[in-house]
């Protein structure tokens, strides 16, 4: 059976007050991560669907060249087919390649959008991973005022939390 661990009782004040300034920001810094980990999810997500949009530009373009080349053909050896056919196929050929050019300046847009949300939440997730680390590192210092007893670390420790909580803030503006 495992022994009971006894957790010491912070009974100074300023154990106490150091101590709930590492509590908060622990908070603080789990959401920060949590928002940071969800801004690398959003991040893949659009990278997968910009990289779909793009193979459907792609498979477009195939077939308007396509559509282009039989246009192409037609002019080339199209001399024995009735005058009138050979008109229509000319136009149903280059409405095609129409068709597919507007298509693909539509699919364009949806890529270019899609990268540029994955750069959005890419500097989102940068930002917060910056931080996330000032908050950690102010909880280390926290920590260290409580063991060695010195005001002065606490405020360095403060100060860093409130570096992080500002530099999270600054996510809000980027969205």
């Amino acid at each position: 059976m495992a022994e009971a661990v006894e957790i010491p009782e912070a009974k100074d004040p300023f154990e106490r007050q150091v101590a709930l300034t590492i509590a908060v920001l622990a908070v603080v810094l789990s959401v920060v991560s949590t928002v940071g980990d969800n801004a690398k999810g959003e991040a893949l997500l659009a990278a997968t669907k910009a990289s779909n949009q793009w193979a459907y530009y792609q498979a477009k373009s195939i077939k308007e060249h396509s559509y282009d080349l039989a246009g192409e053909l037609l002019g080339a050896v199209g001399s024995s087919l009735d005058p009138a056919a050979r008109e229509a196929l000319a136009k149903k050929y280059g409405d095609e390649v129409a068709r597919y050019e507007r298509e693909k300046n539509e699919i364009r847009a949806k890529a270019e959008e899609q990268e540029k949300e994955i750069v959005r939440n890419g500097l989102v997730n940068d930002r917060c991973d910056l931080a996330g680390v000032l908050l950690q590192v102010a909880i280390v210092v926290g920590s260290i005022a409580i063991l060695v007893r010195w005001k002065a670390l606490w405020g360095a420790s403060a100060v860093l939390g409130v570096a992080g909580v500002v530099t999270f803030a600054t996510v809000f503006l980027m969205k």
